[in-house]
């Protein structure tokens, strides 16, 4: 959205900043392309158009250049010359429509409202955004020059699209700032990332690697090993799980540990990071035989996986462990619940 600003040639702006948006050579769904992007400009619409446009179309990002005004309520951004909206009243269509990220390129975004020279807490754009359930609001705390704008954005874009987290793609891009303008000009310091405390900040799907199953092989005289594997959760003095659910099936490949509903299992525990840790499922084949190993591998955010040796309990960080049957494990803190790790196996041959 392109709106009122004597300072900027709006045709200019938007076709540029589409450009910019758009560069890149999207690769379907493969971790190494660009995911693919859509870029609808608005020049000086209507707040009647604007939220027509929003609740009738599906966006995740929603990004404003132009003019506008601090007040309490997270100011008024200047559609058109006398066209205004405030920031409640954006924040309610932005979360209606499930906008998951709004940026916006003005100088007031991140700055608060002020009266008697005491700012007024959280009276900014971006918290009001953010407090109304926005999940992410990158603002600027002071005016931006134009060319330092477009290398921040464009910057922030590629990562964005590369499926990059979003605070993230601000860290990429504040550094991008450094390295062109250096440390004698404040650039890479005005961009001001507010993420909602519930927000994990993906806006894209990360590429899932996806369960590789390994078929039964076709090769006569092959011993093939039929193989279950669990994890069971022993409990402490307070369990976490009920006893229903105390035990998982784990999945052939990959099976996925932390405390958000995306993972395979879930540990509705603080201490538990959103992606916690992983347990692979590997298979080596040798002449005669298909051997099966399984592996641990730790994503936590502070290292807190540990499992059970012969000399006491061994603490992880980002490493990955050979796991076998009866080994036993924790997650997020050693006050947690233990975890057993089980395998069932057997072996057929294939003629």
């Amino acid at each position: 959205v392109l709106g009122h600003d004597h300072k900027l040639q709006l045709d200019q702006e938007a076709s540029l900043l589409k450009k910019i948006l758009l560069a890149g050579r999207p690769v379907g769904k493969t971790a190494a392309g660009y995911a693919p992007c859509t870029v609808k400009t608005l020049v000086q619409p209507t707040k009647t158009e604007l939220i027509q446009e929003l609740e009738t179309k599906i966006y995740n990002v929603f990004f404003y250049a132009g003019h506008g005004l601090p007040d309490p309520d997270g100011g008024s951004l200047f559609l058109g010359n006398e066209l205004k909206i405030n920031g409640i009243e954006l924040a309610q269509v932005l979360t209606r429509t499930g906008i998951k990220l709004g940026v916006f390129n003005a100088c007031w975004g991140a700055q608060p409202a002020a009266t008697n020279h005491q700012a007024i807490p959280a009276s900014s754009l971006a918290e009001v955004l953010i407090r109304h359930g926005v999940p992410a609001v990158l603002g600027m705390r002071d005016q931006i020059a134009d060319a330092e704008s477009y290398s921040f954005i464009q910057t922030f874009a590629a990562n964005l699209r590369s499926r990059k987290l979003i605070d993230e793609a601000v860290a990429a891009a504040r550094q991008e700032l450094l390295t062109l303008y250096k440390f004698n000009q404040p650039a890479w310091t005005l961009p001001v990332l507010y993420l909602h405390p519930d927000f994990d900040g993906e806006l894209i799907k990360g590429v899932d690697e996806g369960v590789t199953e390994l078929p039964e092989p076709a090769i006569s005289g092959i011993a093939t090993p039929v193989n279950t594997a669990y994890l069971r959760c022993l409990g402490r003095a307070k369990p976490s799980l009920s006893p229903g659910e105390k035990t998982w099936l784990l999945r052939p490949g990959v099976t996925r540990i932390g405390r958000t509903k995306d993972n395979d299992i879930v540990i509705s525990e603080l201490y538990i990071s959103k992606r916690h840790a992983e347990i692979l499922c590997r298979h080596t084949l040798n002449e005669t035989t298909s051997m099966i190993t399984y592996y641990l591998q730790d994503f936590s955010t502070y290292g807190t996986t540990w499992y059970l040796s012969p000399n006491g309990w061994q603490q992880i960080l980002r490493e990955e462990v050979a796991l076998t049957s009866g080994m036993q494990l924790m997650f997020g803190s050693s006050q947690g619940d233990i975890w057993e790790f089980i395998t069932e196996e057997c072996s057929k041959s294939q003629d």
